[in-house]
């Protein structure tokens, strides 16, 4: 049995980089990459590069890209068994433009492939997760997928990452129900339906979501850090020069997702699991990828000193 079971989103991601500032409505020159990503894609590849024992779940197009993907997770020990290739339909897509400092400008999706994660699917995982020591999800599942994932597999710990500010509508009604979640700014806005624009706006929104339920919150702040509280603590901590870079910015939040689920599973307290998982989305920073795939516990560990 793995220790982590993740049901969440597949993707391809192609992502634009330009050497100069942005210009709109015009040509930007520039670099273009394609990589496999996804945010419960990526979750387990971070975790997968921890050697933790992940299994996940998701959907994707029976084609060469949705093969790919699938066998460059196994090649790194995650169990893909849980992983379904849909004969007729498209791996799910996702295109991003940087500006010049790395930070996304704009994006573009198509996840349709993805609204085929079914019920069924989740009982399969539900087997899965019974040996699991805590269960991640994106909200790149449907809402009913979601409240029905919550019903089969409520009493493991939760981890939630609301991928976007359009989708983290869906686990609206349900957030009191996530151990961990670690929306940014304006999702946790989109979940609360409240503005956060300064200290006090993110303590209140600290308090609200512990009062839902919710047993630690990080909301991350881009390069302004990460807000957190478990009830007891609270904190707002910014990144130090050291962990700051100009890389692509897109993976990092999900590498600080996988380091939470990694100092959750080793019975970390809130602290240390903050800086832990800072030093992480660091090294997610130094990648033009998604994943970094130099990262590691010995290098997140050599990021923290």
């Amino acid at each position: 049995m793995s220790e982590v079971t993740i049901i969440g989103g597949i993707t391809a991601d192609i992502e634009g980089h330009p050497y100069e500032r942005l210009v709109y409505a015009d040509s930007n020159p520039g670099t273009i990459s394609i990589a496999y990503g996804g945010v419960g894609r990526n979750i387990a590849e971070n975790l997968g590069r921890m050697n933790v024992p992940v299994s996940f779940f998701s959907v994707a197009g029976d084609d060469l890209t949705g093969r790919a993907a699938v066998r460059e997770l196994a090649d790194l020990g995650v169990d893909v068994s849980g992983v379904k290739l849909l004969p007729g339909e498209n791996t799910a897509m996702y295109m991003s433009i940087l500006n010049m400092l790395g930070d996304m400008e704009l994006a573009l999706c198509n996840m349709d492939a993805l609204e085929r994660i079914s019920p069924r699917l989740i009982d399969e995982a539900a087997k899965e997760a019974a040996g699991s020591k805590i269960v991640a999800l994106d909200t790149n599942l449907t809402e009913d997928t979601i409240s029905y994932a919550i019903e089969k597999m409520g009493n493991k710990p939760l981890f939630l990452d609301p991928v976007s500010v359009a989708k983290a509508e869906r686990a609206k009604d349900f957030i009191g129900r996530f151990h961990i979640i670690k929306p940014n700014r304006m999702e946790a806005e989109v979940l609360l339906d409240m503005e956060i624009r300064d200290r006090d706006a993110l303590e209140e929104a600290g308090r609200a979501f512990i009062d839902k339920g919710v047993k630690r919150v990080f909301i991350t702040l881009s390069a302004g850090g990460v807000y957190y509280t478990d009830g007891v603590k609270a904190e707002l901590v910014r990144p130090l020069g050291k962990l700051v870079d100009t890389g692509s910015a897109t993976g990092a939040g999900d590498a600080f997702s996988a380091a939470v689920i990694y100092c959750c599973i080793h019975g970390y307290d809130i602290g240390r699991t903050v800086d832990f998982s800072l030093a992480a989305a660091a090294l997610a920073m130094e990648s033009k990828a998604a994943v970094n795939p130099g990262i590691s516990i010995s290098e997140i560990e050599r990021k923290i000193k």
